[in-house]
């Protein structure tokens, strides 16, 4: 009723600054859709909020000088939930759908644990990661795929446990940072 741009299926269409079809508003969270994609979690609103109050600080103290300003581009969409009792992981390219996406997994039927690791072609970049059942190891996952830590040179240790003396050696989680 706005007259302001949305999507087919829904969601208040934004720019990189947050603003919709009519400049003087903006449209942060579940009901703004960015480059076709509404995000469902807290902390790309989160982003969605600092990009559209620098712009609108810039706007009312210096006039317009959007160049220089932070750019919402999308964000991590890497979460870790509770369904039903089970805890759901999800990091970066979960379905391998970026070019060279290669896959590793190991599901145990007797926990009801399945973890899946999206690795780049040569093996050396986490691109994306699921855990069902256990989601004790997200956060180390989550600062591999951030570059934060380094993979193991076996990686499949990262599925089945200690298996690897480098990793079960190595300080992980805090420690490692």
């Amino acid at each position: 009723q706005a007259g302001l741009a949305v999507g087919d299926r829904g969601g208040v269409v934004i720019n990189e600054h947050c603003q919709s079809s009519d400049p003087e508003v903006y449209a942060i969270g579940e009901c703004a859709l960015h480059q076709g994609r509404i995000y469902g979690l807290v902390a790309p609103g989160y982003e969605m909020a600092r990009v559209a109050v620098a712009h609108m600080l810039r706007a009312i103290n210096d006039g317009d000088a959007a160049a220089a300003l932070p750019r919402f581009e999308g964000a991590d969409m890497s979460t870790k939930l509770k369904l039903l009792g089970v805890d759901v992981a999800s990091l970066g390219d979960a379905h391998a759908s970026g070019e060279g996406a290669r896959t590793m997994a190991f599901h145990d039927e007797r926990s009801g644990s399945y973890k899946k690791l999206v690795i780049s072609e040569d093996g050396k970049q986490l691109l994306g990661a699921v855990l069902v059942g256990d989601a004790s190891e997200y956060s180390n996952w989550h600062a591999m795929l951030r570059g934060d830590l380094p993979l193991p040179e076996r990686l499949e240790s990262l599925l089945l446990g200690g298996a690897d003396d480098e990793v079960a050696g190595a300080a992980t989680g805090v420690a490692a940072l």
